[in-house]
């Protein structure tokens, strides 16, 4: 009997051959079923989600019926949004690309202890911008329009008339009946120079602020004709003191710590990456002829 006949007659070798073939097999089983399937769990916080969802659209409640269809549309959507990810779909999607940016953003938002402010540094802020917090120039006045598109007499001779009509204190007139149907007010209350400008044009809006208050004078142009104007009350341009405008302050440094805090963030990601790109010159100069 040779060797190798003998060894295999042992017992310990014959058990180690059977389990050889015990494993061999169940590979080759293994081999040939199904590959584990994605697991998805609906939680019971997704479920409320989807209820409080539902509640916001319809003013509601949804029915027991209503709710499985919201859980068959999640798990739908997450089954769609796997295959997707599997295909790689969303690499090359710019919408997909920024969803994802605008998420990420958020996730980096700076906590609200980050986010306020002691009363020294909303100060040292406002002491370094204060410029951004002047207030402009404001003016209150009442103007009588003289059309120029009128087929009368000149608008200038008209105006002159007018304005010594108005000077005339031997004269009770109604100021606000005098001069051309317009949709302007005759009286602006105090508004900003800017405001102005806005309604009635900016070269108004910069003369206005020079004329003397207290008379009638005039007249200036502008785009709807000519104007006789009395200025009844001015303020001139302002710095006010932090505690009348703290909110806006503060809004303004918390504007500025969250786009510096999110640049920040930026910058760490951006130090793990090497870019490769071509060079601004030669990028430019790719469509050239």
């Amino acid at each position: 009997m040779t060797f190798i006949a003998r060894l295999i007659r042992e017992p310990l070798v014959q058990f180690l051959l059977i389990g050889v073939a015990i494993f061999a097999i169940y590979d080759l089983v293994a081999s040939q079923s199904e590959p584990p399937r994605d697991r998805i769990v609906v939680t019971e916080g997704r479920a409320q989600q989807l209820a409080l969802v539902f509640a916001k659209t319809w003013q509601r409640s949804p029915s027991p019926q209503e709710m499985r269809g919201l859980i068959d549309a999640y798990v739908k959507e997450e089954i769609y949004y796997r295959e997707a990810i599997k295909l790689g779909l969303d690499r090359d999607d710019t919408l997909i690309r920024r969803r994802m940016q605008q998420k990420m953003e958020f996730l980096s938002e700076p906590s609200d202890d980050r986010l306020a402010a002691s009363d020294a540094t909303l100060q040292s802020f406002y002491d370094a911008n204060q410029a951004d917090f002047l207030i402009e120039p404001e003016v209150e006045f009442q103007q009588i329009l003289i059309d120029s598109e009128k087929d009368r007499e000149p608008a200038e001779v008209r105006a002159e008339q007018l304005l010594r009509q108005l000077r005339d204190s031997s004269q009770d007139v109604d100021a606000s009946e005098l001069g051309d149907a317009t949709l302007l007010p005759y009286a602006t209350r105090l508004s900003s120079v800017t405001r102005i400008g806005n309604a009635f044009g900016e070269n108004f809006a910069k003369k206005l602020a020079t004329l003397p208050a207290g008379e009638w004078t005039g007249p200036i142009k502008s785009p709807f004709g000519l104007h006789l104007v009395h200025i009844t009350d001015r303020r001139d341009e302002r710095l006010p003191p932090l505690n009348e405008i703290r909110k806006a302050v503060e809004q303004k440094w918390r504007t500025q710590e969250r786009d510096q805090f999110q640049q920040d963030e930026y910058d760490r990601l951006r130090a793990n990456y090497e870019v490769v790109a071509p060079l601004n010159e030669t990028a430019a100069g790719s469509g050239a002829e």
